[in-house]
């Protein structure tokens, strides 16, 4: 294939290619520079194979495993939005529909932050790209029946807690009961309200972007802070999502994710929270 013609075929899958990417790294920006490098592979590589489609996937992949790999022991901002303008109207395109659920993803993607590399490969390439198991397998250096193992213990991590295990159960709908005590709490400014579901020695950590962060500990304190947002809060939507941890809620506005509470609660206490900005 001429190098032209190989670049304008390229260029029909880049859009696939790049949400690929960017369900694997969770940034647009590393999603654009993976399937960049994907290209300059493929330009130097010119292959005859019999469906391009196919291959580039395995590259964009390895690509991508190679960075999670690498970036494990830093903490990354999972969301890097991809832009409106780049959806199309066609929603039966898994393509499509899984940018369209990025617009209100940030839950999934802090959950798939939480799998090892090679989980969240597994899961993303065959969950929500469609991608057999045996087309998975080589990718992550696994057997057919390992990359099926690998996906499915990211499935169960991405549901949470197994439905079958009562006393877990249990645990997240008491933690689900905390937090959900807490937003109610929050928007109407009841002190007293938080104080009931705040640890006396809970610690509160908050991202001021460039100024760092402010550590805010005690339970009086932290309920002040807390009542005085809901002047704010009435403008906002709230998305929430089971960690390993507890709780994370994202603060929406006008359908854009502006920042993130992570709760970490025992019993019917929360005893820490965090907020982090959305950049």
């Amino acid at each position: 294939m001429q190098t032209t013609d190989l670049g304008e075929t390229f260029e029909t899958h880049r859009r696939y290619l790049t949400a690929v990417a960017y369900r694997m790294l969770g940034s647009h920006a590393d999603a654009e520079d993976a399937v960049q490098e994907a290209w300059l592979r493929v330009a130097r590589a010119t292959p005859e194979v019999d469906d391009l489609r196919a291959w580039l996937t395995r590259v964009v992949s390895r690509i991508c495993l190679d960075q999670l790999r690498s970036r494990s022991r830093r903490r990354e901002n999972p969301l890097d939005l991809l832009p409106e303008a780049e959806r199309a109207p066609d929603e039966a395109d898994p393509v499509v529909r899984a940018e369209s659920a990025d617009r209100v993803g940030y839950a999934l993607m802090l959950v798939l932050e939480q799998l090892t590399p090679d989980e969240r490969l597994a899961y993303v390439l065959h969950d929500v790209f469609g991608l057999s198991f045996d087309e998975v397998a080589p990718i992550v250096d696994r057997t057919t029946a390992a990359a099926r193992k690998l996906a499915s213990r990211a499935r169960d991590r991405v549901r949470g807690a197994a439905p079958g295990d009562p006393q877990q159960s249990a645990t997240r709908e008491q933690r689900r009961a905390v937090v959900d005590a807490f937003l109610a709490a929050a928007r109407a400014g009841d002190f007293a309200g938080l104080l009931a579901v705040l640890h006396p020695d809970v610690e509160f950590r908050v991202d001021q972007g460039s100024d760092g962060i402010r550590i805010v500990r005690g339970a009086e304190s932290v309920a002040s802070n807390a009542a005085a947002y809901h002047r704010y809060a009435a403008g906002f939507d709230f998305e929430i999502v089971e960690l390993a941890t507890g709780f994370a809620v994202v603060a929406i506005s006008d359908g854009v994710p502006e920042s993130l509470l992570l709760f970490t609660s025992e019993g019917d206490r929360i005893v820490a929270m965090e907020t982090r900005l959305i950049l």
